[in-house]
């Protein structure tokens, strides 16, 4: 019976966990949710050039390959 338990428990936590991290968000994308600007210099001086941040705004495909 505990054996089951901790098997339930140990699945739940995986499964939490893996929900937590699809869902990252980036830090430009946090601050223009909250209504702001984002703060990071190497940001700020990206978003001065009219760019985005490649280092903070990372592509989706690129961010799959380093969880592997």
């Amino acid at each position: 019976m505990k054996l089951k338990t901790l098997v339930l428990t140990l699945c739940a936590s995986v499964l939490m966990l893996g929900m937590a991290m699809a869902d990252e968000k980036s830090c430009c994308e946090k601050a223009k949710e909250a209504g702001k600007e984002c703060k990071h210099p190497c940001c700020v001086e990206a978003t001065k050039a009219g760019k985005t941040c490649e280092k903070c705004n990372k592509k989706k495909e690129e961010k799959k390959e380093e969880k592997k």
